[in-house]
């Protein structure tokens, strides 16, 4: 599976930056819960093509950068800048850093992704030394609600299985040491029909799922009917994509 979704982002990279509209809105209020100030070692997990990066520099400085990606075709070069910052390839779920050795931790619309979040997410908590801080956020259930029931009721297509909010939430309250807050927040999108919508999709790289169902015109045309009868908007039809803000300090 992380082959594959390494593979599909690769795949978007050049078409990214113009489709991730949600992911850019959801990266600036990411970016609004990191506080003023200065952070000696920052770390990114899916720094992509450096929308969330670009927004905490308004207000962060660093000496030192590192920003990770799974997706070697989303990295983005220009999104780094002097001799303490690197991009480079690797899984946020086996982060080559070791604990205790960084002093901001930022990631957007990534975490979603992890395998294994009971263990993944605590062990990047623990890269940030005392007083380190973090802001994150991720889709969670609810995202693409209406995608899921359409494709479910026609057979075509399929969703990524994310987990609840309350999963994410306890993972951070059993870590010791660990002082977080968060919120969830729902963003909904108007699209012209479900084409572009689907389209859209495919143009950010979040198409890979463990479901994928194999394609017909029937089926096509089923879903394409369900959904723009069932989920039309004054301009199209809508989705809804649910995000969860984690964010504070290891003491």
């Amino acid at each position: 599976m992380k082959k594959q979704v390494a593979t599909h982002f690769s795949r978007a990279g050049s078409t990214y930056a113009a489709a991730a509209d949600v992911q850019r809105e959801v990266a600036a209020h990411c970016a609004g819960l990191v506080p003023v100030g200065h952070y000696p070692v920052a770390v990114e997990i899916g720094a992509g093509g450096g929308l969330l990066t670009q927004q905490v520099r308004s207000h962060a400085t660093w000496e030192r950068y590192l920003g990770l990606d799974i997706a070697r075709g989303m990295l983005v070069p220009s999104a780094v800048s002097g001799p303490g910052e690197a991009l480079i390839v690797a899984d946020g779920e086996a982060a080559p850093l070791r604990e205790e050795s960084a002093d901001l931790l930022i990631s957007a619309s990534t975490m979603q992704w992890y395998a294994s979040p009971r263990i993944s997410l605590p062990a990047n908590l623990r890269m940030l030394k005392p007083g380190g801080r973090f802001a994150l956020c991720l889709f969670v259930r609810g995202t693409l609600a209406e995608l899921e029931a359409t494709s479910t009721e026609t057979g075509f297509g399929s969703v990524l299985e994310m987990p609840d909010t309350d999963l994410y939430t306890s993972i951070l309250d059993a870590e010791k040491g660990i002082e977080c807050s968060h919120r969830v927040t729902d963003y909904v999108r108007e699209y012209p029909d479900a084409r572009s919508f689907l389209r859209q999709l495919q143009f950010t790289g979040a198409t890979c799922t463990a479901g994928k169902r194999a394609f017909s015109r029937q089926r096509w045309e089923s879903f394409r009917q369900l959904y723009e009868c069932r989920y039309a908007s004054g301009c199209g039809v809508r989705a809804t994509y649910r995000v969860l803000f984690l964010w504070g300090r290891r003491a």
